[in-house]
């Protein structure tokens, strides 16, 4: 028999802290977003192209560089799931899945 135990924990931020939290949720935001449209114009373009464009947006919209660039990354590789997601269940509704 297996028991997992948990620990929960309650954070206090700063106001340095709350500051830095609320700036990197609206860019990863802003990052997805800008995404998704290029991506609905080129949707052969995988997320390591996305990845790349990246430091050149910084130069553009200079408020990216306040926040870390993994949190950017990741927004990028959940808006390539998302779409993997739901191509994979758009063709399972259409019956086209390859056979194994």
């Amino acid at each position: 028999m297996i028991i997992n135990k948990a620990y929960k924990f309650r954070m206090y931020p700063n106001e340095q802290q709350k500051e830095l939290i609320h700036k990197t949720i609206g860019c990863t935001r802003f990052l997805y977003n800008y995404m998704l449209n290029k991506k609905k114009e080129n949707i052969l373009l995988s997320s390591f192209d996305l990845i790349k464009q990246i430091p050149s947006l910084m130069i553009t919209y200079p408020f990216l560089k306040e926040v870390d660039s993994c949190s950017l990354r990741c927004a990028i590789f959940d808006l390539e799931n998302g779409f993997q997601k739901y191509f994979a269940k758009k063709m399972d509704i259409l019956n086209l899945k390859p056979k194994e």
